[in-house]
Protein backbone atom coordinates (compact mmCIF):
# COMPACT_ATOMS: atom_id res chain seq x y z
CA UNK A 1 0.00 0.00 0.00
CA UNK A 2 1.32 3.45 -1.02
CA UNK A 3 1.45 6.23 1.56
CA UNK A 4 -0.62 9.28 0.69
CA UNK A 5 1.69 12.33 0.81
CA UNK A 6 -1.19 14.85 1.00
CA UNK A 7 -1.06 15.27 4.82
CA UNK A 8 2.71 15.73 4.63
CA UNK A 9 2.43 18.46 1.98
CA UNK A 10 -0.38 20.14 3.91
CA UNK A 11 1.79 20.21 7.04
CA UNK A 12 4.70 21.73 5.08
CA UNK A 13 2.39 24.37 3.55
CA UNK A 14 0.99 25.34 6.96
CA UNK A 15 4.44 25.51 8.56
CA UNK A 16 5.87 27.66 5.78
CA UNK A 17 2.84 29.97 5.96
CA UNK A 18 3.40 30.47 9.66
CA UNK A 19 7.08 31.23 9.09
CA UNK A 20 6.22 33.83 6.45
CA UNK A 21 3.57 35.44 8.65
CA UNK A 22 6.09 35.69 11.48
CA UNK A 23 8.60 37.38 9.17
CA UNK A 24 6.02 39.78 7.76
CA UNK A 25 4.71 40.71 11.17
CA UNK A 26 8.14 41.75 12.37
CA UNK A 27 7.92 44.55 9.77
CA UNK A 28 4.23 45.37 10.15
CA UNK A 29 4.90 48.07 12.73
CA UNK A 30 5.51 51.41 11.02
CA UNK A 31 8.97 52.77 11.81
CA UNK A 32 9.07 55.89 13.98
CA UNK A 33 10.82 57.74 11.13
CA UNK A 34 7.48 57.84 9.25
CA UNK A 35 6.16 60.25 11.88
CA UNK A 36 8.10 63.05 10.18
CA UNK A 37 5.86 62.55 7.12
CA UNK A 38 2.63 63.18 9.06
CA UNK A 39 2.61 66.80 7.84
CA UNK A 40 1.58 65.45 4.42
CA UNK A 41 -1.66 64.01 5.80
CA UNK A 42 -4.98 65.74 5.16
CA UNK A 43 -6.36 68.01 2.49
CA UNK A 44 -5.41 71.35 1.07
CA UNK A 45 -6.08 73.86 -1.69
CA UNK A 46 -3.08 75.09 -3.66
CA UNK A 47 -2.18 78.03 -5.88
CA UNK A 48 1.04 78.36 -7.79
CA UNK A 49 2.81 78.65 -11.12
CA UNK A 50 3.94 76.18 -13.74
CA UNK A 51 7.22 77.72 -14.83
CA UNK A 52 8.67 74.95 -17.03
CA UNK A 53 5.95 75.01 -19.65
CA UNK A 54 5.84 76.32 -23.21
CA UNK A 55 3.84 79.17 -21.77
CA UNK A 56 4.23 79.60 -18.01
CA UNK A 57 0.89 80.02 -16.27
CA UNK A 58 -0.75 80.18 -12.85
CA UNK A 59 -2.17 76.98 -11.37
CA UNK A 60 -4.76 75.97 -8.82
CA UNK A 61 -5.35 72.51 -7.46
CA UNK A 62 -5.93 70.36 -4.44
CA UNK A 63 -4.04 67.67 -2.57
CA UNK A 64 -5.01 64.79 -0.34
CA UNK A 65 -2.60 62.78 1.84
CA UNK A 66 -3.43 59.58 3.70
CA UNK A 67 -1.79 56.55 5.26
CA UNK A 68 -2.01 53.25 3.40
CA UNK A 69 -0.76 49.66 3.28
CA UNK A 70 -0.82 49.07 7.01
CA UNK A 71 0.34 52.64 7.70
CA UNK A 72 3.73 51.80 6.16
CA UNK A 73 3.27 54.35 3.34
CA UNK A 74 1.72 57.78 2.90
CA UNK A 75 0.20 58.55 -0.46
CA UNK A 76 -0.25 62.16 -1.59
CA UNK A 77 -2.42 62.95 -4.59
CA UNK A 78 -2.18 66.36 -6.22
CA UNK A 79 -4.65 67.37 -8.92
CA UNK A 80 -4.45 70.66 -10.79
CA UNK A 81 -7.61 72.28 -12.10
CA UNK A 82 -8.17 72.59 -15.85
CA UNK A 83 -8.05 76.20 -17.07
CA UNK A 84 -8.00 78.00 -20.39
CA UNK A 85 -4.23 78.37 -20.04
CA UNK A 86 -3.88 74.69 -19.11
CA UNK A 87 -6.60 72.45 -20.56
CA UNK A 88 -4.54 69.33 -19.68
CA UNK A 89 -3.75 69.86 -15.98
CA UNK A 90 -1.03 68.05 -14.07
CA UNK A 91 -1.87 65.12 -11.80
CA UNK A 92 0.63 63.31 -9.59
CA UNK A 93 0.59 60.53 -7.01
CA UNK A 94 3.55 60.39 -4.66
CA UNK A 95 4.13 57.46 -2.32
CA UNK A 96 6.28 58.28 0.71
CA UNK A 97 7.84 55.69 2.99
CA UNK A 98 10.95 54.68 4.88
CA UNK A 99 13.64 52.21 3.82
CA UNK A 100 14.75 50.57 7.07
CA UNK A 101 17.94 49.07 5.64
CA UNK A 102 19.10 52.27 3.90
CA UNK A 103 17.95 54.48 6.79
CA UNK A 104 16.35 57.02 4.43
CA UNK A 105 12.93 58.27 3.47
CA UNK A 106 11.91 57.14 -0.01
CA UNK A 107 9.37 58.21 -2.58
CA UNK A 108 7.86 56.85 -5.76
CA UNK A 109 6.35 59.46 -8.08
CA UNK A 110 3.84 58.75 -10.86
CA UNK A 111 2.23 61.43 -13.00
CA UNK A 112 0.20 62.03 -16.16
CA UNK A 113 2.96 63.68 -18.18
CA UNK A 114 3.55 60.64 -20.38
CA UNK A 115 4.33 57.38 -18.57
CA UNK A 116 6.51 59.26 -16.14
CA UNK A 117 7.78 57.55 -13.03
CA UNK A 118 10.59 58.31 -10.64
CA UNK A 119 12.08 57.21 -7.35
CA UNK A 120 14.04 59.15 -4.83
CA UNK A 121 15.33 59.54 -1.29
CA UNK A 122 15.49 62.14 1.43
CA UNK A 123 17.38 62.40 4.70
CA UNK A 124 14.33 64.11 6.25
CA UNK A 125 13.55 67.57 7.50
CA UNK A 126 16.38 70.07 7.69
CA UNK A 127 14.68 72.70 9.80
CA UNK A 128 11.39 73.27 7.95
CA UNK A 129 12.61 72.07 4.53
CA UNK A 130 12.61 68.52 3.16
CA UNK A 131 14.19 67.68 -0.20
CA UNK A 132 13.68 64.47 -2.16
CA UNK A 133 16.45 63.82 -4.70
CA UNK A 134 14.68 61.92 -7.49
CA UNK A 135 15.60 60.18 -10.69
CA UNK A 136 13.04 60.06 -13.50
CA UNK A 137 13.60 56.77 -15.32
CA UNK A 138 11.00 57.21 -18.04
CA UNK A 139 11.96 55.67 -21.36
CA UNK A 140 15.17 54.23 -19.94
CA UNK A 141 16.61 57.69 -19.37
CA UNK A 142 17.98 59.19 -16.17
CA UNK A 143 16.76 62.70 -15.48
CA UNK A 144 17.36 64.07 -11.96
CA UNK A 145 14.85 66.35 -10.28
CA UNK A 146 14.14 67.64 -6.79
CA UNK A 147 10.95 67.98 -4.84
CA UNK A 148 11.39 70.56 -2.10
CA UNK A 149 8.68 70.82 0.57
CA UNK A 150 8.37 73.39 3.36
CA UNK A 151 6.30 73.15 6.49
CA UNK A 152 4.80 75.53 8.96
CA UNK A 153 3.34 74.45 12.28
CA UNK A 154 4.10 70.82 11.42
CA UNK A 155 2.02 70.86 8.22
CA UNK A 156 3.42 70.88 4.69
CA UNK A 157 2.50 74.23 3.12
CA UNK A 158 4.50 74.51 -0.09
CA UNK A 159 6.26 72.59 -2.83
CA UNK A 160 8.76 73.54 -5.50
CA UNK A 161 10.02 71.26 -8.25
CA UNK A 162 13.48 71.66 -9.79
CA UNK A 163 14.99 70.20 -12.96
CA UNK A 164 18.46 70.44 -14.42
CA UNK A 165 18.87 72.57 -17.53
CA UNK A 166 21.32 71.84 -20.39
CA UNK A 167 24.17 73.42 -18.42
CA UNK A 168 23.45 71.22 -15.37
CA UNK A 169 22.04 74.09 -13.29
CA UNK A 170 18.98 73.53 -11.08
CA UNK A 171 15.99 75.47 -12.42
CA UNK A 172 12.64 75.85 -10.69
CA UNK A 173 9.93 74.24 -12.83
CA UNK A 174 6.87 74.71 -10.64
CA UNK A 175 5.81 76.02 -7.25
CA UNK A 176 2.69 75.73 -5.14
CA UNK A 177 1.59 77.16 -1.81
CA UNK A 178 -1.20 75.29 -0.09
CA UNK A 179 -3.62 76.17 2.65
CA UNK A 180 -5.60 73.81 4.78
CA UNK A 181 -9.38 74.34 4.91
Amino acid sequence: MKANPTPFYAAIACASSLLCVGTARSHDTPPAQLDQLSGFLGDGLCTGRMLAAKSPHPTTGKFHGERMLGDLWIVVRYDQDATGADPRPYHVIQYLGYDRKAGRLVDVVLDNSGSSYATGTSSGWQGDVMTFENMDSTGGGKAPFRDVFTRQGGKVVSHAGYWRDQRGQWVKGDEETCRRP
